[in-house]
């Protein structure tokens, strides 16, 4: 790599020799490796402490839905798992959804291991900036939602360095995707789509080229028309909706939320007619901007290291490169057009922007880079405000900061639980749904 700033370490540059920089050696000059891999670690404890609970009535009921009284949206997961997992019974659903939840976490510290992040930005401030984010504390709060199945769907594909076989893994995660959730078509689907044409900037023939163009058109196209097509035919009526309230209730052991059936009978346009009587509320911008300063500047560090990358590794393509990054972070905002939960699609921007830095780390990596200092000072800058960051929780819910254990004298309420509980010491408390609960969630 050719110096740019006269106070580079040449360590860091491609010697006379053809030597390939190591990343040991541009980590000595400006950082500890190890340092930033233990505060990665400790500020992503702190991130899921600050968020972490059991699963709310809202999540368990989406999980009882099946196809007993016919083929419907989002009724793949409790059809493909509930019987076999006993998840209507909230014991083992809490389990197995904190397992999911978990495994996401896992997933991600694998997929950046596999991508070399810290190896290639040295020391590693970036994977530090993502685990202290809000958006490992609002994943954590998320815990028995379907976001959680889906983005683990959407990271299995990314392990996947063949391009044609990333192809053939994101059909499947695609059409799993979409009929666990239609939120994976907007969030997700633009993701392994760039992914696949990714592929095609380092192809080495023209054929393949073409192959990567053509797989990712292909890709964008069913998950277009699979979405279509739950759009139009996958809308049940209002007395299959009661049906399926008393087959659910017959087999719960605990109360469910009528909201999550109640959406179920809605055409997209009907979702849409209620959406705008959401945006003209005189609050919602002023919600809007306070939610992406939420995540918002997690998401702009990340993304600014990504075009950085693309620029040093990829100097004769990374225009078109940065339209693509462009479409897959920013694409959850699209669910701003369908559902009011702002800080759920604001949460999925900042893990969007987390997975193509990855994404590029992995797929086009070459020489280590030194980060800019302004770079590594905004990240400095981004983790402090992360630690501060709290609010826009479901159910008016609230974060419980470090050490994350109620104060003993603390009151508790009786009944099913709708809000975080203490990762620590408060699992067993109950706390009641608010009545604002139901007006958060989206169609």
């Amino acid at each position: 790599m050719v110096s740019h700033h006269s106070s580079e370490r040449p360590d860091c540059q491609e010697d006379v020799t053809g030597r390939e920089p190591d990343s040991s050696d541009c980590a000595e000059g400006y950082g500890d490796g190890r340092f930033w891999g233990w505060t990665a670690i400790g500020l992503g404890v702190i991130a899921f402490g600050k968020g972490m609970h059991l699963p709310g009535p809202w999540p368990y009921t989406q999980a009882q839905l099946n196809y007993s009284v016919g083929f419907m949206r989002r009724g793949l997961f409790g059809a493909a798992l509930g019987h076999p997992l006993g998840l209507n019974r909230y014991a083992h659903f809490a389990l197995v959804s904190t397992a999911l939840l978990l495994l996401l976490y896992a997933a991600l510290a694998f997929l950046a291991r596999a991508s070399r992040l810290a190896e290639r930005t040295p020391p590693g401030e970036l994977l530090a900036v993502y685990a202290s984010s809000y958006s490992v504390t609002y994943l954590a709060h998320l815990n028995g939602y379907l976001d959680i199945p889906l983005a683990l769907l959407c990271i299995g594909p990314l392990f996947v360095r063949s391009t044609g076989w990333r192809l053939v893994a994101s059909v499947g995660a695609t059409v799993a995707g979409i009929l666990i959730h239609e939120q994976f078509f907007f969030a997700f689907l633009p993701v392994l789509a760039v992914s696949v044409a990714f592929g095609a900037a380092t192809a080495k023939t023209a054929g393949q080229r073409r192959a990567a163009w053509m797989g990712a058109i292909l890709l964008a196209v069913l998950g277009v028309g699979l979405t279509w097509y739950l759009g139009r035919h996958a809308s049940i009526s209002v007395g299959q909706a009661e049906q399926l309230t008393q087959t659910m209730g017959r087999t719960a052991d605990r109360p469910l939320q009528p909201d999550v059936i109640d959406v179920l009978p809605r055409t997209p346009q009907e979702n849409l007619e209620i959406m705008k009587l959401v945006w003209a509320r005189p609050t919602f911008f002023p919600a809007q901007i306070e939610s992406l300063l939420l995540f918002g500047p997690t998401a702009a560090v990340l993304s600014w290291a990504t075009f950085l990358l693309l620029r040093r590794w990829m100097p004769d393509k990374y225009r078109w490169l940065y339209a693509g990054v462009l479409l897959a972070t920013l694409a959850p905002l699209s669910l701003n057009l369908m559902g009011w939960d702002k800080n759920r699609w604001n949460e999925l921007l900042c893990l969007n922007a987390f997975l193509v830095l990855l994404m590029v780390s992995r797929m086009m990596g070459g020489e280590p880079v030194r980060l800019p200092t302004r770079l590594r000072q905004a990240c400095l800058i981004v983790m402090l405000l992360n630690m501060a960051t709290g609010g826009g929780m479901l159910g008016n819910l609230h974060i419980r900061p470090f050490p994350f254990l109620r104060s003993p004298d603390a009151p508790v309420a009786d009944g099913f639980s709708s809000g975080p509980q203490s990762c620590c010491g408060a699992m067993a408390a109950q706390v009641s749904m608010g009545p604002g609960d139901a007006k958060q969630r989206s169609n």
